[in-house]
């Protein structure tokens, strides 16, 4: 299905940040029908700017201007203003850190307050890692907000698009931005367009470890021409600034002017040692505190690090034992932690420091505490943001992964999973891992999210946990831990697990860069590669799922060989992606090559194997191999009937492939019956809303649409319009298929131009997501040309219909019944312009074709509505 930012969002609300009083920043297979079927304001911290009594502001509106009168004095200093009425919740952060009560005066700070003092204006603080660029803009933020109450502070996580999207879509949530909890909207317009309004307020957003900037620049949507990239969803405005932090000067430098970079260097001798005071809580000697922070190499990170460790171990630690431990495993560590890793050996100074300390405390907490060891080193294989409890939790050694994963995107499916058992020591496990937690935190190794339930460690960190695993040779049994983890935690990819598979989708990500030598580890890195493709294929995003189920194919291939049923499935799965993206040929070889497999291993009357049947009836039925598909769906239907029972969804997948079958084949009374017991049992297991449910909704349309009842038929299509709209999204590829169908039953009423509008935003939609090639777009072009025909544009609707007709015959092939169609289509235009010589001819290609193929030289009447033919694989 579609990619989900609706889901997606819909997810966020439900783990919205609570508001508090203590704490500023705290409030805030698939069933799928593709076309088968400035002024500045100053915020100087130094002076008062005000608007007299009586002063205006004229906002400017569409359709108008509105004039609002100020009769308070606005001091951002004191926080005391008298705003215009608003609906929305009053201005907040959503800095998603806790203040540090340590914090160390900078003169960055002050730079910082100059440069923002005016609107409109990007600053990038840029630095190495570990020296405080993060903390600068933490402390910036609450300055803001304790002096400027009426600005917002927004904070976006901006080191990789995942991370990057997903905070925009929190933004939405924490802001309310209206229609932020409607599933079908878009949280990037909503976003875009709310900043842009000076009556939401005044803003600064930080964009937090940009460390690469490419993907800000890069677009949403790879295959759309006309799609804005990321950065463009962040607009320059009088009323909203932004600060960034990165450790890269050529990527702040894409961002912002040159004279706005500030560069963050260490820290002077002075703050180290207040830092160093305030973190011990004492007052050690200054000289001992000098040689600590020279030898730290004045990074605040590494001071951080070092005062905790040194205050956790007692009173009775001193610096100097610190510094004495530090220098003797300083020749032994460094050894071991640059041995055979050039990439080390080529970093700064500062940087070596830094994981010279966190080699300390590792081996520290390693000591005391083995079971916080390790849980850091799991974490330190993910992805450093955005890590849930549950991925942490240690799972009993006997728990297996589901009995049977994902066989395709479009395919007929069973869930027959098996949930872990409870542990008979939970109370006793939930300690053990608070206590984890607990030592970490003490470490300053990680910080809990502002939802208190996700974790994240610096990447550097993270970095530096992996190399120290590899110089005690435990990298790659923590390597396989994670792997084991995240393919216990990581669902399949139907829509009901969609909220979760989003929230693991960038461990997904970071786990498939893992270097792993363990064959056990790598097959089930490729069960991690085939849910998560399952994931992109319901979400629509087919690209994707076909880099991930090629590789978890080629994986099971080469590892398990070509006869293992693992390897048949992913086989199987693959083979289905292809068929969404329109190379059918390819799919079927894959998919009888799968089928002879499965039942040469495990029976005709084997699940999978019935699983595998369907599939290839549904290939089948796309090329237009209507005889040998209904002689499968029924083999399919009949086997699924014993193994599942009538009301499963495999089942009722199964039905639904014979009704179209049937459908196609002109039983139009037989199909209806068909398609109304698919719908009630779906509305029945799955709900009304489900995707599945919502196709069956567009199928019973279209078999009634051809039996002339245009009235039910257009309120059924509204219907599966309007939820799909809400579940999937307005560019889901089904979607969009609800827009041409709906399209289709206002044509044939005679409501041309509602119908070309509908026809125009199909096309585009499919041309953006699908391109420009694939069958379900030229099908739109085809349909468009038909209704441009029916209002008598006939040199425009030719000019479409030969751009369909050669992209199907270049697609699909001459013979093909989408192609005949299309050849039937142009027949017609060209009649009606009295070109009867080319028509006749064109018309003998079709009936000799349809004659070839189909078996009935009339059958290509029923095939005259497009529409009607590509709704096949639901």
């Amino acid at each position: 299905m579609a990619s989900t930012a609706q889901e997606a969002q819909a997810t966020a609300t439900r783990q919205c940040i609570v508001k508090t009083e203590t704490h500023p920043s705290q409030r805030s297979s698939v069933d799928v029908a593709t076309d088968r079927t400035t002024a500045p304001m100053d915020l100087n911290l130094a002076s008062n700017i005000s608007f007299g009594a009586g002063g205006q502001e004229n906002l400017q509106q569409i359709g108008g201007s509105r004039n609002v009168q100020y009769n308070a004095i606005i001091n951002y200093h004191s926080g005391r203003a008298q705003e215009p009425t608003r609906t929305s919740p009053p201005p907040s952060s959503t800095v998603p850190f806790h203040r540090d009560r340590n914090f160390v005066d900078r003169p960055e700070l002050e730079i910082l307050d100059e440069k923002l003092s005016v609107w409109n204006e990007k600053v990038a603080l840029v630095g190495i890692g570990g020296v405080g660029k993060s903390q600068l803009a933490i402390e910036f933020c609450y300055r803001v907000r304790e002096r400027s109450p009426e600005v917002w502070t927004f904070w976006i996580h901006a080191s990789s698009a995942a991370r990057f999207d997903a905070d925009i879509r929190k933004l939405a949530c924490d802001a309310e931005i209206p229609g932020w909890d409607d599933p079908k909207a878009d949280a990037f317009g909503l976003v875009y367009s709310w900043l842009r309004n000076e009556r939401n307020g005044k803003w600064i957003l930080v964009l937090d470890n940009v460390d690469d900037a490419s993907f800000l620049f890069d677009k949403r949507d790879e295959n759309d021409k006309n799609a804005r990239v990321r950065m463009a969803y962040l607009p320059p405005c009088a009323h909203g600034s932004t600060l960034i932090t990165s450790r890269s000067r050529a990527a702040a430098a894409r961002l912002a002017d040159e004279c706005n970079i500030v560069v963050v260097n260490r820290m002077g001798e002075a703050a180290a040692l207040a830092l160093l005071e305030k973190k011990l809580g004492q007052s050690p000697a200054v000289e001992d505190m000098q040689k600590l922070a020279d030898a730290l190499g004045y990074m605040p990170l590494a001071l951080a690090q070092a005062g905790a460790y040194i205050k956790q171990r007692g009173s009775s630690y001193s610096i100097g034992h610190y510094l004495t431990r530090f220098k003797k495993s300083e020749k032994s560590q460094t050894r071991l932690l640059t041995s055979g890793s050039k990439e080390l050996r080529r970093d700064e100074e500062a940087q070596d420091s830094i994981i010279l300390t966190w080699q300390i405390s590792f081996d520290t907490i390693r000591a005391t505490r083995p079971s916080a060891a390790d849980l850091l080193s799991l974490m330190s294989m993910y992805n450093y943001q955005g890590i849930p409890e549950n991925l942490l939790r240690t799972r009993r050694s006997g728990t297996k992964p589901s009995a049977r994963p994902p066989l395709g995107p479009n395919d007929a499916r069973s869930d027959i999973d098996e949930s872990p058992s409870a542990s008979d020591d939970e109370d006793l496990e939930e300690d053990e891992f608070r206590d984890d937690i607990s030592t970490l935190e003490n470490f300053l190794f990680i910080s809990t999210t502002f939802s208190n339930v996700a974790f994240e460690m610096h990447p550097l960190l993270q970095l530096a946990a992996r190399v120290w695993l590899r110089s005690h040779e435990l990298y790659q049994e923590w390597a396989r831990k994670a792997i084991e983890q995240l393919d216990e935690a990581l669902p399949n990819g139907d829509y009901e697990n969609w909220g979760r598979c989003d929230e693991l989708y960038p461990h997904v990500q970071s786990t498939l860069g893992l270097q792993l030598d363990d064959r056990e580890a790598s097959l089930r890195r490729a069960t991690i590669q085939y849910k998560a493709a399952w994931f992109d294929s319901t979400r629509g995003l087919w690209s994707k799922a076909k880099e991930l189920a090629a590789s978890c194919h080629n994986m099971r291939r080469k590892t398990l060989g070509l006869e293992d049923k693992e390897t048949l499935k992913a086989q199987d799965f693959y083979a289905g992606v292809l068929r969404t993206q329109g190379n059918y040929k390819a799919a079927e070889e894959l998919y009888r090559r799968a089928l002879e497999g499965l039942e040469k291993g495990l029976g005709k009357e084997h699940l999978f194997t019935l699983i595998g049947v369907n599939n290839l009836a549904g290939v089948l039925q796309v090329q237009g191999d209507y005889k040998a598909a209904e002689k499968l769906h029924r083999r399919a239907l009949e086997g699924l009937e014993k193994v599942l029972g009538k009301e499963h969804p495999d089942t009722l997948m199964s039905v639904n492939g014979l009704a179209q079958v049937l459908q196609v084949r002109g039983e139009n009374e037989a199909a209806e019956k068909l398609h109304r017991q698919v719908l009630e049992g779906r509305e029945k297991v799955l709900g009304k809303e489900h995707p599945y449910t919502l196709m069956s909704v567009n199928n019973l349309a279209e078999v009634l649409q051809v039996q002339g009842d245009y009235e039910a038929t257009e309120k059924l299509h509204r219907r599966a319009l309007e939820g799909s709209e809400k579940v999937l999204g307005k560019e889901h590829p089904d979607t969009l298929t609800s827009v041409n169908n709906l399209a289709g039953v206002l044509q044939a009423q005679r409501d041309y131009e509602a119908a070309e509008k509908l026809y125009r935003q199909a096309l585009e939609g499919r041309e953006k997501v699908l391109g420009k090639e694939h069958p379900n777009t030229l099908m739109s072009v085809n349909n468009l040309a038909g209704v441009l025909q029916a209002q008598g544009d006939y040199k425009a609707a030719e000019t479409l219909h030969r751009h369909a007709l050669e992209g199907l015959e270049k697609g699909l092939g001459k013979e093909h019944p989408f192609t005949l169609t299309s050849v039937d289509n142009l027949v017609a235009v060209l009649h009606a312009q009295g070109d009867y010589v080319a028509a006749e001819k064109l018309l003998r290609r079709v009936l000799d074709g349809s004659e070839k193929v189909l078996g009935h030289a009339d059958e290509c009447i029923v095939c005259r509505n497009v529409d009607g033919m590509r709704r096949s694989e639901v």
